[in-house]
């Protein structure tokens, strides 16, 4: 009963890190979404869910909101610098202002997260390909070279060292039937690329629940997984999906991130 309780709490939480426009976070409520407009006379920025147009955010930028620069110097943003389409995190509190001559409760904005360019950003910089890359749904079947040339991208640390452990079990075991797997240090060489981030692209905290072992209850993180072909036309997705990880236990989460590489490669010899 106790481990259903913390299966539970794991879903209810990814549900509210995954599905939800709006977010109430241990920073106050945010929203994210895209630039619609930005009006200078009042300071209100309205957003837009992209994937759905009815859901909306209007609320007020603060006076006087600073925005930190590269060179760590800060400066009051301007109002004319919230164009549309740029994806926004904004953090918010419910206030009574006086808007246009009339008070009402509005969301005044504290905090504005300037996103990227769509929910892969984390994944561009962790291969450290261009922001403007296009990432699309691979159409192409799997790579059916041999060796299978991967590249790995892995935020969790120690995980590298148990990928290696896994291409070495596979290459002793499986390469005569299915194929040689061979990690390479440049994404130019690669025919895949296994990507792992703490989190979610637009996450705001990574550790999302507890769960039960031998010396009790442990914090588990939740990752993503994108296994990742490339062609002259960008990064094509053959994978995504949510995991857990404590960070520990690299060789276990290798044999499963493993298994997602290995199902392709027999899939390809049929």
């Amino acid at each position: 009963m106790r481990r259903a309780s913390l299966i539970i709490l794991t879903i209810s939480l990814l549900s509210t890190f995954v599905f939800a426009q709006k977010r109430t976070t241990i920073f106050g409520d945010a929203w994210i979404g895209v630039v619609e407009s930005a009006n200078e006379n009042t300071r209100e920025i309205t957003l837009v869910n992209p994937n759905k147009k009815t859901e909306t955010f209007t609320g007020v930028l603060k006076e006087g909101y600073q925005v930190k620069l590269k060179d760590g110097a800060s400066r009051e943003l301007k109002l004319s610098e919230i164009k549309p389409g740029l994806r926004l995190r904004v953090f918010y509190k419910s206030k009574t202002l006086e808007v246009e001559g009339q008070r009402k409760k509005v969301g005044v904005i504290e905090r504005i997260d300037f996103l990227g360019r769509d929910e892969y950003t984390r994944l561009r910089e962790m291969l450290k390909v261009q922001p403007s890359i296009p990432v699309s749904t691979a159409t192409a079947t799997f790579p059916k070279t041999d060796p299978l040339k991967l590249y790995l991208a892995l935020e969790p640390k120690g995980l590298d060292q148990g990928m290696a452990k896994w291409a070495d079990r596979w290459n002793k075991e499986q390469a005569a039937k299915y194929g040689r797997i061979e990690i390479v240090d440049d994404l130019t060489q690669a025919d895949i690329a296994l990507v792992v981030i703490w989190g979610r692209d637009e996450s705001l905290i990574s550790t999302v629940a507890l769960t039960p072992d031998e010396a009790g209850l442990r914090s588990v993180n939740l990752t993503t997984v994108y296994l990742i072909g490339k062609d002259d036309k960008g990064l094509q997705l053959f994978a995504q999906h949510h995991g857990m990880s404590d960070g520990q236990h690299t060789d276990t989460a290798a044999q499963n991130l493993g298994a997602t590489i290995e199902k392709r490669l027999r899939a390809r010899s049929k």
